[in-house]
């Protein structure tokens, strides 16, 4: 009867230390994942045109409107932004103006065709989206729709040219996201069997 009663408790402490396990690796997954569409939906824009529900690739361009390359690259930009449009890449402003007043002046004056966040929204998305490169004006760092980071850069010459790269970075997005949802696919599994295992264990010794 003790023996029994000692099988019982072990498989009882087995089955919720499974559980705990389980529940730790979902939280942490749950604390690391950022959605960056749920970020830029939220966010405030001084342009019309606002950015796509979901992309593969973001590019977050720092920039406003004091910056003399900020505004040397605005052609440049608004043609990449052009040609990439709905096929999985997104270039997005953040506008370090001192208000949306001024941003918005600023948008129509440069004719800029790109989503510009506002001075005053772009606090949630900075936060988890780093500068590109040193850090100047204007920078650019390029993120999955996740958070990853892919790259990022800063200047005149090399934020263009990184964007100029967003077709083989959407291919290379979609690959991995297809890899991560493969992969978290196994672990569920895993974690399903393992489960089961747990409950049977435990039942067999009762």
């Amino acid at each position: 009867m003790i023996m029994f009663g000692s099988l019982f408790c072990l498989g009882t402490l087995v089955h919720a230390q499974d559980v705990a396990e389980e529940a730790t690796e979902e939280t942490t997954e749950q604390v690391e994942t950022v959605s960056i569409p749920d970020l830029v939906k939220e966010a405030q824009y001084v342009t019309k045109v606002k950015p796509k529900k979901k992309a593969s690739v973001y590019f977050f361009l720092r920039s406003h409107s004091r910056c003399g390359f900020c505004r040397k690259i605005v052609p440049e930009m608004n043609a990449l932004y052009k040609e990439m449009k709905n096929k999985g890449a997104e270039v997005i402003m953040l506008n370090g103006d001192p208000d949306a007043e001024k941003a918005a002046a600023w948008a129509k004056e440069m004719d800029i065709t790109i989503p510009m966040v506002t001075p005053e929204t772009c606090g949630p998305i900075a936060a988890v989206v780093p500068a590109g490169g040193s850090g100047g004006s204007p920078n650019i760092t390029a993120v999955m729709a996740d958070g990853t980071r892919l790259e990022g850069v800063s200047g005149a010459s090399k934020c263009p040219e990184l964007v100029g790269s967003w077709k083989d970075m959407v291919k290379d997005a979609k690959k991995a996201e297809a890899e991560k949802k493969k992969a978290e696919a196994k672990k569920a599994k895993k974690s399903k069997n393992k489960k089961k295992k747990s409950k049977k264990a435990a039942s067999e010794e009762l």
